[in-house]
This record gives C-alpha cells, sequence and structure tokens, in this order.
C-alpha cells in the first residue's frame, strides 16, 4: 500500500467497522462490543490489514486523523445496538497519539454527542502507550474519567510492565489477552499469575475480561482463575452486528454452570445443614430488619454488611416482584463504579420472573434459597436468598440477599 492510499482511505471515509461481543459466562447478557477496524483501498476494494493500516498511517503523519475516523466510524456503526439495548458498552482502541491530541480537542466526546451515545456507554482501550508519556496519559485519563468514560487496559499481558499501568491507569476494565500464557511454559505458573492479576483486579472493583478465548479448554481455564467475561473467536468472530444477532449469539453460547459438579470437585458443603443455618441466619435478619423505612433502608443493610462479611449484596422488592429500594453492595470500590457493567439491579427492575421472587411467593416458605452461581462482583460462589420483611407501616415485603457460600460455611462453622 502506498502513501496515497492511505491518504484516499481517510479522505473517502474508507473504513470497515467490525464489532466482537463480550459476554458473561455466566449470565445471559453482552456487557459489550469492541469495535475492529478493518481499511478497505478504495483503488483496489481490498481489505487491509489494521497493524498495516496504522504503521502507514504513523508513516505519513496520518496517525490521528485515522485515529478520528475509526472513532468515528465505530460510534456511528454502534447507534443502532446502542438505541435496542441502552447497557450495553462499546470498547474503543485509541493509539498513544491520539491520546496527546485528545487532550487538547474534544473529538471523541463531540462524537458521541453527535450520535447521541452516552459517555457511561463508551470503554477507552488503552494499550499501546510508552511509559514516557506518563503525565499525558494522566491527564487524559482524568479529563476523560471525569466525563463519564470507563478506562479499560487492552492486551494485559502483551508487555512486560503492564502492572505500571494498572498503577498508572487505575482501569475499570482489565483485558487479559491469551497471548500472555505464550510466555510461561507451565500452567501451573500461567494459572498462579492469572489469579494474581484477577485478584487484584477484584479487590479494587476492576472488570476481568478474558480476551482471545479460541476453546472450552480456554475458556473454562480463564473462568477459573478469574475472569468475569470473555471474548474470541470461540464466542463469536468479529463482525457486522445486529441487535438480533447480540442475542443470537448469547443464546447459542449459553454456558451454565454444572454447580453441583464444582460443589462436588471442590468439597463445598452444600446439604441439608448448610440450609439450615441460612434459613435461621435470615430469621435473625428478619428480626434486625423488620420495621424498615423503604427508600431510608442505608443504614440497615450498612449494619448487615458490617456484622456479616458474606453478604455481598442486599435489595428489596415489593409484593409485585418490583425493586423498590438501590441494590446496596458490601464493598466500598463497588459503590462509585461499575455498577451497570457489573449488571447491578437498579430501582423499578422486574423481578417477578426471577427466581429469588417466584419461587418464594409460589410456595408456602417464608424463605427461598436459589441455585448456586458465580458472581459477578467478585467471581465467588454465591446463593441468592429471599425472605419476607415487614416495613415500618406494616406493609409486606421481600429481602433479597447474596450470600458468598464458602465464606459463610466457614465464618458459620467457626461460631
Amino acid at each position: 500500500m502506498n502513501n496515497i492510499s492511505i491518504t484516499d482511505i481517510i479522505e473517502q471515509e474508507s473504513i470497515d467497522i467490525l464489532m466482537q461481543v463480550i459476554l458473561s459466562p455466566h449470565e445471559d447478557f453482552a456487557v459489550g462490543i469492541e469495535a475492529l477496524a478493518r481499511g478497505v483501498d478504495p483503488n483496489t476494494n481490498t481489505s487491509v490489514n489494521p497493524n498495516e493500516l496504522f504503521r502507514q498511517a504513523r508513516m505519513c503523519g496520518l496517525a490521528v486523523e485515522l485515529d478520528k475516523l475509526c472513532v468515528k466510524k465505530a460510534i456511528q456503526e454502534f447507534t443502532h445496538i446502542y438505541n435496542k439495548n441502552k447497557s450495553t458498552l462499546l470498547f474503543i482502541n485509541i493509539e498513544d497519539s491520539f491520546i496527546s491530541y485528545s487532550i487538547t480537542y474534544d473529538y471523541l466526546i463531540e462524537c458521541a454527542d453527535e450520535y447521541n451515545i452516552p459517555y457511561e456507554n463508551i470503554a477507552i482501550d488503552l494499550c499501546d502507550f510508552d511509559l514516557y508519556s506518563v503525565k499525558e496519559v494522566e491527564i487524559f485519563i482524568e479529563k476523560y474519567r471525569a466525563k463519564g468514560f470507563y478506562m479499560s487496559i487492552d492486551d494485559m499481558g502483551k508487555d512486560y510492565y503492564n502492572l505500571d499501568k494498572i498503577l498508572l491507569i487505575n482501569p475499570d476494565i482489565i483485558k487479559i489477552n491469551t497471548f500472555l500464557l505464550s510466555k510461561l511454559e507451565s500452567e501451573q505458573y500461567r494459572k498462579y499469575l492469572l489469579k494474581f492479576i484477577s485478584s487484584i483486579a477484584h479487590e479494587m472493583g476492576m472488570v476481568v475480561v478474558a480476551k482471545g478465548i479460541e476453546s472450552d479448554k480456554d475458556l473454562n481455564f480463564f473462568i477459573e482463575c478469574g475472569a468475569q467475561f470473555v471474548q474470541g473467536y470461540y464466542i463469536a468472530r468479529p463482525s457486522k452486528l445486529s441487535s438480533s444477532e447480540i442475542d443470537d449469539i448469547i443464546h447459542n453460547f449459553k454456558r451454565k454452570d454444572n454447580m453441583e459438579e464444582y460443589y462436588f470437585k471442590n468439597k463445598v458443603d452444600s446439604d441439608r445443614s448448610t440450609m439450615t443455618k441460612i434459613i435461621n441466619f435470615m430469621n435473625n435478619i428478619k428480626e434486625q430488619i423488620d420495621g424498615i423505612h423503604i427508600g431510608h433502608e442505608e443504614n440497615n443493610f450498612k449494619q448487615i454488611f458490617d456484622e456479616y462479611s458474606y453478604v455481598e449484596n442486599c435489595w428489596i422488592l415489593d409484593m409485585k416482584g418490583i425493586q423498590v429500594s438501590d441494590a446496596y453492595i458490601n464493598k466500598d470500590n463497588f459503590r462509585t463504579r461499575n455498577s451497570s457493567i457489573f449488571n447491578i439491579s437498579k430501582k423499578h427492575m422486574d423481578f417477578s420472573k426471577k427466581e429469588i421472587y417466584e419461587r418464594l411467593v409460589n410456595t408456602i416458605l417464608d424463605v427461598w434459597i436459589t441455585k448456586p452461581f458465580h458472581s459477578l462482583l467478585t467471581n465467588n460462589i454465591c446463593l441468592g436468598v429471599s425472605k419476607y420483611i415487614v416495613d415500618s407501616k406494616g406493609e409486606q415485603y421481600i429481602l433479597c440477599l447474596n450470600i458468598n457460600i464458602n465464606r459463610f460455611n466457614m465464618v458459620r462453622d467457626s461460631v
């Protein structure tokens, strides 16, 4: 490809945007879509490899112009997906030259405004920048995070200094690339390293995305190591996507963990005595929380979190299954960041078809305990529990909790 071709590509906006889904292997939703740019040489109508495309742009001093075009095209292509699903994130890769440009200019902001995409629906993928430009990166992050954009480290493990990037960026999202695995011969070392990175991320309230999943073995390995979301050819190849096609990808991929097998493998106590302990625990909680003022429940929930570290989050439903409180989370880092990424339920959400509500109101029991599931917040194995409570006016509501079952058993067995 010659210099005239890269100029023509930019002038004629000859860029194709493909989308790749990032989804939860535990729940039926896609957290986001990564936009991948491909050049099309207008003179030959042939596809241009993105690495070659950006290499030529840098050589010709057109890297910023090419990045601007890719950003515009990505947001434009994302619009129809956002209009169907307001919670989906768009992941956009940007080059280091665009970081410098964006400190002074607001092109990314202007594009989001032009296509009516909220800033909080865009995650900026940061990867190929040099640590000598630390000050510029800090200014860029401060500017765009203040606007509501998410920050993501792309291709974690591609370079050896990525832990420095975690400290510098304090990202909302970390994408771990399978390329990381090729640097370590021992699978045990790979597992230790990935679990270490994931544990840091979970403690800091970050989301872990496993990128480059190409097989069921990759999928299971990364989930075991702490990935909350997955991306790769095994889930879906990059393509032009409609909302219905995203739904089809989720439906076809749908992977329900065999928790009974997990419990057996890890010797987790899931017998009748555990269920009895949970029922007794919920009876104690009811005594503490009965008389609650709906809409002013924060102090009540804070007391629960202070006393019971194994309660991950809690919320209240009315008798029709509609959420009437905020969802409160037992982890300070999650109070102000990433709630939409973690699929945290919000006030007015309808739980009428969910197990935690439906099974309770359709039985004679006053406590319901769900099947075990992976928590997106911490990647722990949890049980959902619901129980009838009474508010300050004597009206009946339903309290819902998610309990870390391993921690619950350790704490209750020590009492």
